[in-house]
């Protein structure tokens, strides 16, 4: 459900599609059409009749403020049921679990990525890791490299790719879609983290996974003074644009 502005109300008003809406339309027109013809002649004819130009004003504003009150009516519906629907749009807890992550590495050593990861080696259902690093974060990638490595017996394939600079949207866009190609057939396994990322690498991550239907995720930590508490739990958050 999309928010709607004046002129869409006034075409479902005028829409056969919507048939009590478009009977109502009609009779509102028709009483505001006749009305002002009516008025019109009555002025041209210079037939003042004072009661009788009265009676027409006063059913002329009449429709009018009718027609008003549906058009704010139905746009104050469709757009409550707009807030209401995408207030939190397509956001749900993740608890599945995905053979590929796709994840920013942050430069900072205290960012979310060990937690991102983790979910995924719950079960020994990762099978293939990719982390994409600045130059500034090259470093901690390989020593997130080594981590996982560490914290499971599987098999897991783990590549570290480097973009030339971390706020750069159309080389982060390239980088997740050269992944996507070339895991093709089995990129319904995959999803992307976006925590650890500058916000152009989150764009770019953003408008590969709309373009190939790959889901997002991102850790939601606690709130601490009005800041994110870097030593709290976190809560993983699926995202499908």
């Amino acid at each position: 459900m999309n928010r709607r502005d004046w002129r869409e109300i006034f075409e479902i008003i005028n829409d056969p599609g919507t048939p009590i809406l478009f009977l109502i339309g009609i009779m509102i027109f028709a009483i505001l059409g006749n009305g002002l013809y009516d008025l019109l002649v009555v002025t041209i004819q210079r037939n003042f009749d004072d009661e009788g130009n009265f009676t027409y004003v006063i059913i002329i504003a009449t429709a009018s403020l009718l027609l008003l009150a549906i058009i704010f009516v139905l746009w104050l519906w469709f757009n409550l049921r707009w807030k209401r629907r995408n207030r939190f749009p397509n956001n749900i807890k993740l608890e599945q679990t995905y053979p590929i992550l796709i994840i920013f590495v942050s430069a900072n050593p205290k960012a979310s990525e060990p937690i991102a990861i983790q979910h995924h080696l719950a079960d020994d259902k990762l099978q293939k890791l990719w982390l994409i690093a600045s130059p500034e974060s090259e470093n901690r990638a390989k020593s997130l490299s080594d981590w996982v490595k560490q914290r499971t017996n599987q098999p897991i394939h783990v590549s570290i790719l480097l973009l030339e600079s971390a706020y750069d949207i159309p080389q982060a866009y390239r980088t997740i879609v050269f992944i996507f190609e070339l895991i093709a057939d089995q990129i319904d396994q995959a999803i992307v983290d976006i925590t650890s990322g500058t916000k152009q690498m989150s764009a770019g991550a953003v408008l590969a996974c709309r373009e190939y239907g790959v889901p997002m995720q991102y850790v939601l930590g606690e709130l601490k003074g009005g800041k994110v508490d870097e030593n709290s739990a976190g809560e993983l958050i699926k995202v499908q644009v």
